[in-house]
């Protein structure tokens, strides 16, 4: 009889036969009490937690997956999975890794009637790129925000309803906020957006 492959958890990193049945204290502290947090609290601590994702280095088992996907350049999920012999949730979990830290690119398409996720590699330009240090003031009430380039994406609203297969609105392929803070970016000027404004005109029914 094979013996079990062990899983491992997404929140401490360690590897258990059964994963199931492992009681996470990091998990638990980042997911417990949340419903006496307010939605800013929530907000707030899901991007602390994504900024230490995007700080810390790869695993070997992320390193092995990310080799695969650079050498295959575009492949669809199923097929990744064959090639890495990780169960869905665990490949899933790494590929949430490495598409927050920019290492991958994955949209969904639609084949043989079904909807599945397709995973490409990106080009590596670190060595062509120069980016310019900014100061963050950690006393700033929005320090965070401006950590992160003001990237309108980590206080959008919408963000629940925006993906890639909306037509028109909330579609990150062509997202307006999105749009004009790459544009100002480029020019190295601050974006900023004003979303409660944006709300009050969409609920009143003012473009």
């Amino acid at each position: 009889m094979a013996k079990k492959k062990k899983e491992t958890c997404q929140y401490c990193g360690k590897s258990f036969a059964y994963l199931s049945r492992h009681k996470c204290k990091i998990k638990e502290r980042i997911e417990g009490a949340t419903e006496d947090k307010s939605d800013v609290e929530r907000h707030i601590e899901r991007m602390e937690e994504t900024k230490k994702i995007l700080k810390r280095s790869l695993r070997k088992d992320e390193k092995m997956v990310l080799e695969i996907i650079n050498k295959q350049k575009s492949l669809y999920l199923k097929d990744l999975q064959k090639l890495t012999n990780k169960n869905r949730n665990e490949l899933e979990n790494i590929l949430d890794i490495l598409a927050l830290q920019l290492k991958i690119k994955i949209r969904r398409e639609l084949v043989s009637s079904s909807w599945t996720k397709k995973i490409s590699s990106i080009e590596d330009y670190s060595n062509e790129v120069k980016v310019k240090a900014q100061k963050i003031n950690n006393k700033e009430d929005d320090f965070i925000w401006n950590l992160f380039s003001r990237q309108p994406c980590f206080i959008c609203p919408f963000i629940d309803k925006c993906n890639d297969t909306n037509l028109d609105q909330f579609n990150p392929e062509h997202c307006p906020f999105l749009s004009q803070w790459i544009a100002l970016s480029l020019k190295n000027q601050k974006y900023n957006v004003n979303f409660d404004d944006i709300m009050d005109r969409l609920e009143s029914g003012v473009e």
